[in-house]
């Protein structure tokens, strides 16, 4: 059965317009995520292969340059993207 009375939604609540920083800190911080996480991948392949280069391929040493590129690789952007956070946050 239809009612003569439809409900209609509420009208969406808006931010007030003012300050742009949260603006730039909301598109800033997934593209300095994302570069970090491209700057590390390299950084760990440079690593690695200067790592093999200079010392002998046994595989200890290998597991060990694996291992810590895997770790520079995931450590660096969380830092990066942790710094940029902390400097949006105290300037505002």
């Amino acid at each position: 059965m239809k009612t003569n009375n439809p409900r209609k939604a509420a009208p969406p609540v808006r931010a007030p317009y003012g300050r742009t920083l949260p603006n730039l800190a909301r598109r800033a911080v997934p593209v300095v995520g994302a570069l970090t996480l491209v700057a590390a991948a390299l950084a760990a392949g440079l690593l690695l292969a200067t790592a093999l280069a200079l010392l002998p391929n046994t595989v200890p040493t290998i597991l060990l340059g694996w291992v810590a590129s895997i770790g520079l690789a995931f450590a660096l952007p969380v830092l990066v993207v942790k710094a940029v956070v902390a400097g949006i946050e105290r300037a505002q």
